[in-house]
């Protein structure tokens, strides 16, 4: 309530706010679910969530981007996804300034991060992952690392995901894709290979390469 600009309260649960504390010590603040922040009359601010969904770490990672201006979240319970996304950005607790448990552990092996980075890169983000081009990337970039011994745990790629410039609705496909590869589940119809040959030697390359 400290930072300048509008103040938002983004929750999943109008009910649960309002029997918290919080709604009277941020009475002033414009509240809102995902599902009204469109017509809640917030532009721009500083941002709280409370007790943060999926969804609500979708909307922090895409439809607020550039517009939020500082963002706390209160996590509760071990979801993890919230806790993937809170690793990768690297949070910073407002209470002891400790960063996130586990932050400096990586979330994906080097060569499955090698390949996440380059598929960012490759696709529209504004498609979601559904149009045949980057459904396709994503669907065979996944297919591409599986069928060289890589593995991943599902939370830990999409919370990377959202946290490296995926947007929510591509969360949801790419949990959906990544699933179905681990599972060896087919696609159908099974999209087109649009990467060129020697894919994983240039992921694994990559991932060799020191930091910059």
């Amino acid at each position: 309530m400290e930072q300048p600009g509008q103040q938002l309260v983004l929750v999943s649960q109008l009910q649960d706010y309002r029997q918290s504390p919080m709604a009277e010590r941020t009475s002033s603040a414009v509240v809102a679910k995902p599902s009204t922040l469109s017509s809640s009359g917030w532009h721009r601010g500083p941002v709280l969530a409370p007790w943060p969904t999926r969804e609500i770490v979708g909307d922090l990672s895409d439809d607020l981007h550039g517009r939020a201006t500082a963002i706390c979240v209160i996590p509760w319970g071990p979801d993890p996804l919230v806790n993937a996304w809170l690793r990768t950005r690297r949070a910073v607790s407002v209470t002891s300034g400790s960063v996130y448990p586990e932050a400096d552990e990586p979330l994906l092996e080097p060569v499955v991060e090698a390949a996440m980075i380059e598929l960012g890169q490759l696709v529209n983000h504004a498609n979601s992952l559904t149009t045949g081009m980057d459904k396709a990337f994503a669907v065979h970039t996944l297919q591409k690392l599986h069928g060289a011994g890589y593995r991943w745990n599902v939370d830990h790629l999409c919370g990377w995901a959202l946290a490296n410039g995926f947007t929510g609705a591509e969360e949801d496909r790419l949990k959906t894709y990544a699933t179905k590869v681990l599972q060896g589940s087919p696609f159908s119809p099974q999209p087109t290979d649009p990467h060129s040959p020697g894919a994983v030697e240039r992921w694994r390359a990559q991932a060799s390469q020191p930091p910059a």
